[in-house]
């Protein structure tokens, strides 16, 4: 379980663990890049998938 909602990083260290901000981010933590210009943020964004509903809603073979 994720305790922290935010990770704060400075440009040259999350440069250095990209992956860590990646994996940070996937794990459903906003990560913030700050350097001399401002702020980055980073999160992640599932892509969608189709609902169960939906496809039990088609229906089977031969019901077209």
């Amino acid at each position: 379980m994720v305790l922290d909602t935010v990770k704060d990083w400075d440009r040259s260290e999350a440069e250095k663990r990209f992956s860590d901000v990646l994996d940070g981010a996937k794990d459903g933590r906003l990560q913030r890049i700050a350097d001399a210009d401002g702020v980055f943020e980073v999160k992640f964004r599932a892509a969608r998938t189709t609902r169960a509903g939906d496809v039990l809603a088609r229906g089977g073979p031969g019901t077209e």
